[in-house]
């Protein structure tokens, strides 16, 4: 079932926001390979064009663009001719900041953006990449929670600028379908992404397995996460696009929950040189005091989230790569990097 099709008769030509991300480069790959042409926007100045374009290698069918999420600047120039919108940029920091805006302005506001400016070239399809964070907040609250794609991120509780950030930006988003009624939606909520790069660097995605193949910790926490495979999570956007009974879902992506020391075993029994111990809950605790990314982690600790995705596997046939895969895949990239 999870074969790739070919391009949508209808929407033939897509703008990826944030294609030089570690998700926007699967994404826009994912696209080209069913026949799209594709148009990326980036950050990134005008004198890396020619090189994001070569690792692509697909010829006058990929084009980039420079775009700001926080500024007008470029937008009106990116969405003609453009039939669809893939919108994957939003901003992500491994660290708490010091002023939650700095993630919560170009989330919010930038979704707000690129709807508006496409909606105004005449654009009504649109596929908007959440996250799990806007649906079980970044951290469970209780024991063993399990939640669904209906659930939504409870913003009273204390949660991170990033959860606040993704849970804004996509409650904005459907708000903004609500008023244009003729716009259609569907948003893809993955959990934490794994899997190979694509090119370029590996951002904040991995940094989870990084921190493990490459760290001078004594062990790992006890955290758990329920990660996806990259290339899964760009395949989805794609039948997102394609398949005109997922307008108006959300499409949650994730596997069974597994932790940071389950993931250093697997990387051990295939051969990296790896700890594998557990660090107890106390000395975690001790160390967030220190360590500004052991502090995004301690809520979780001796928690586990569960995610029912029967939702997205039955309209869309989709199952998840196995975690060995996905892990193995990615600290295969990142030693190649």
């Amino acid at each position: 079932m999870m074969s790739g099709r070919h391009m949508s008769e209808s929407f033939q030509r897509v703008l990826v926001t944030g294609c030089t991300g570690f998700l926007g480069r699967q994404v826009t790959s994912e696209f080209l390979s069913r026949g799209y042409f594709v148009r990326g926007t980036t950050r990134s100045p005008q004198e890396t064009h020619e090189e994001i374009r070569r690792d692509f290698d697909a010829g006058d069918r990929f084009e980039v663009c420079t775009t700001d999420l926080l500024s007008d600047e470029g937008w009106v120039n990116a969405m003609q001719e453009i039939d669809a919108v893939i919108h994957t940029a939003s901003p992500f920091s491994a660290q708490e900041p010091k002023d939650e805006q700095v993630l919560i302005r170009p989330a919010r506001e930038g979704t707000v953006r690129v709807l508006t400016h496409a909606y105004n070239a005449g654009i009504r399809k649109f596929v908007i990449t959440s996250s799990t964070a806007a649906i079980s907040g970044a951290t469970p609250t209780k024991k063993n929670q399990t939640y669904s794609n209906e659930d939504w991120t409870d913003l009273e509780q204390d949660v991170s600028a990033y959860t606040k950030s993704k849970t804004l930006a996509e409650k904005a988003a459907w708000k903004f379908i609500e008023e244009h009624p003729e716009a259609q939606l569907t948003t893809v909520n993955p959990n934490v992404i794994f899997g190979p790069l694509h090119s370029g660097s590996s951002g904040t995605s991995l940094r989870i397995i990084e921190s493990i193949i490459s760290s001078s910790y004594p062990g790992f926490p006890k955290i758990s996460f329920a990660p996806v495979d990259v290339r899964d999570v760009a395949w989805m956007h794609a039948e997102a696009l394609e398949n005109e009974h997922l307008v108006g879902e959300r499409l949650m992506m994730s596997s069974t929950p597994i932790t940071m020391p389950q993931i250093a075993r697997i990387l051990k029994s295939k051969g990296w040189k790896v700890t594998t111990r557990t660090l107890p809950n106390f000395v975690v605790r001790f160390m967030a005091l220190f360590i500004k990314e052991a502090r995004l982690i301690t809520s979780g600790l001796g928690t586990t989230s569960y995610y029912d995705c029967s939702n997205t596997t039955e309209k869309t046939g989709w199952k998840s790569k196995s975690h060995e895969e996905m892990i193995v895949s990615a600290a295969e990239s990142l030693r190649d990097q």
